[in-house]
């Protein structure tokens, strides 16, 4: 039997198929930055539909106490997101509170996992209707969301749509510093693709080193050292 695939090994694989090798090994390190983790935590603190901003700033008083003793943050770097995310909830709660039926109430951080499909995954939040939410601390394309995020609310699709025996149609990608939520349809032909990622996925788990990808964003890359490594050994024996 194969283990579970994670969702977040499907977003790895859409950035680089390499990134999800390296991951198998134990060699990709995992970093957030302290404004995703800081905004990411901010969007899960709303737990009411009403006065927005008194929540958020209240959350930011005790998230700047309790961040430190969760993840190894160094002072400077959260003050300064601190900072921003104070000037930023003006326009926070000015997005935000035509969305909030669409958020709240909520089961957040929701551990999925299917023998059936070999997907598991952790989804931020678990909006109503049994809407698939995902939260971004980056900026959105001009229309719609970005392919990683699509592929990645259907693969939470399938997922609860076998836990819940129900059709997920619908979908969300949350940006929290922008007071933004896009809401966008799971379609069919995704969840047909993320099925086809999982088993390419599980070969490269098994050790089978993928192709490099025309257009990974290789100056940019954690793994760029040891992927450059494997391509100089790769050309020299072959």
């Amino acid at each position: 039997m194969h283990p579970a695939v994670r969702v977040s090994d499907i977003g790895l694989y859409l950035l680089c198929p390499r990134l999800v090798y390296f991951d198998s090994l134990g060699k990709l390190p995992r970093f957030s930055s302290a404004k995703q983790i800081l905004m990411r935590s901010l969007a899960l603190s709303l737990l009411q539909k009403d006065d927005l901003e008194s929540q958020l700033k209240e959350a930011l008083q005790r998230l700047k106490v309790e961040l430190p003793l969760v993840y190894d943050l160094k002072d400077d770097e959260l003050q300064a997101a601190l900072n921003e995310a104070d000037e930023e909830i003006g326009s926070m709660v000015n997005g935000l509170k035509g969305w909030m039926d669409q958020l709240i109430p909520f089961e957040a951080e929701v551990e999925l996992y299917s023998e059936k499909l070999g997907l598991s995954g952790r989804l931020d939040r678990l909006a109503p209707g049994d809407t698939p939410s995902i939260i971004r601390t980056g900026r959105p394309p001009e229309n719609g969301i970005w392919k990683r995020d699509r592929l990645m609310l259907a693969g939470y699709s399938l997922l609860l749509g076998e836990k819940e025996n129900i059709k997920v149609d619908w979908g969300q990608v949350e940006y929290p510093s922008l007071g933004m939520v896009r809401r966008v349809p799971v379609r069919s032909t995704d969840k047909a693709r993320v099925l086809r990622i999982r088993d390419r996925i599980r070969l490269i788990k098994n050790g089978q080193l993928p192709d490099r990808p025309e257009g990974s964003p290789c100056q940019s890359c954690h793994a760029q050292t040891m992927c450059e490594m494997r391509h100089s050994l790769a050309s020299k024996f072959f």
